[in-house]
């Protein structure tokens, strides 16, 4: 599960955004404001660069605004911030115009996402999601502000406020493992992949972007096992902290059962375990690295 991407610096993911972030987080919050530009030209007005104006617009967004599904209709950019909340187009509608109102040029992009195991090889005919891409300095990237809002929590089942800073700035190979576009040209990948090839993979959590994995197998998340056979998981593990206990949990249950790790006896992987189940049937398998969930898949069991 790794793509070939369009040449693109990473430097900017890299910059050190404090200040940023605190003109953001500090940005007067009493006032009631109505419209983009009570808030968009003030936000940046003392940041110099491009990109600091661009991370201050990203963060005061994740900060102030929430996800709320009640605010579906609150599409409107100035409407957004009256309520402040909105649902994923409203996010990227906002993002769009505050941006656009300090001359940083973004646009809304629609498509496809996997947020539940029954996502895994579903037919994609209707897109649910909307995310943007910004331009800077001439180069485009990809930013989802919606998910970098709040995360989900697979043992509540519900989404908690929290920033993610991997849907900022994110590079095309990663952010397509959960984000396929409508238009291809919108996956700013050399080889654009198809709907059948996004749907088929597993789903993976925000975790899994957090935790140093990165190549897995088995590469279907719709799987058929042999009741006889252990389910073997692969990885590679790029992490520079040492995986201190790997975990399942079957079928959400309360209960989370430790596997072995071990060092992959496949020369392309870093690690694998063995898990053998105990009945035939349909499964969901989410497998937790140090405690956070990071890839979930679909098994049929006979």
């Amino acid at each position: 599960m790794v793509y070939e991407t369009k040449a693109q610096p990473d430097d900017l993911k890299k910059v050190d955004y404090t200040l940023a972030d605190k003109t953001a987080i500090e940005f007067p919050k009493k006032k009631k404001y109505k419209m983009v530009s009570d808030i968009a030209g003030p936000l940046t007005e003392n940041l110099k660069t491009e990109h600091e104006k661009f991370r201050a617009i990203f963060r005061w967004i994740t900060e102030n605004i929430e996800y709320n599904k009640s605010a579906a209709n609150a599409a409107d950019a100035d409407k957004v911030i009256r309520k402040n909340k909105a649902v994923c187009q409203g996010f990227s509608n906002l993002l769009k115009e505050m941006c656009e109102s300090v001359k940083i040029p973004c646009e809304v992009v629609v498509g496809y996402t996997k947020t539940d195991v029954k996502d895994i090889n579903r037919k994609l005919k209707k897109t649910d999601h909307a995310w943007n891409i910004v331009t800077l300095y001439n180069k485009k990237y990809l930013v989802d502000v919606t998910w970098a809002t709040s995360k989900f929590n697979v043992n509540t089942r519900r989404f908690e406020k929290a920033f993610d800073e991997h849907y900022f700035l994110t590079p095309p190979d990663k952010f397509i493992l959960d984000h396929l576009p409508e238009n291809k040209k919108d996956q700013l990948l050399e080889s654009p992949i198809s709907k059948k090839k996004f749907s088929s993979t597993p789903l993976l959590y925000a975790d899994y972007f957090h935790t140093g994995l990165g190549t897995i197998y088995p590469t279907s998340g719709k799987l058929k096992q042999k009741i006889s056979r252990p389910f073997v998981f692969r990885f590679n593990y790029s992490g520079s902290v040492p995986i201190k206990e790997v975990t399942i949990l079957l079928d959400y249950d309360k209960y989370f059962k430790k596997v072995k790790l071990i060092k992959s006896s496949t020369e392309n992987f870093s690690y694998e375990f063995e898990y053998t189940f105990e009945k035939e049937g349909k499964h969901d398998l989410t497998i937790f690295i140090d405690g956070k969930p990071v890839v979930e898949y679909l098994i049929k069991v006979k």
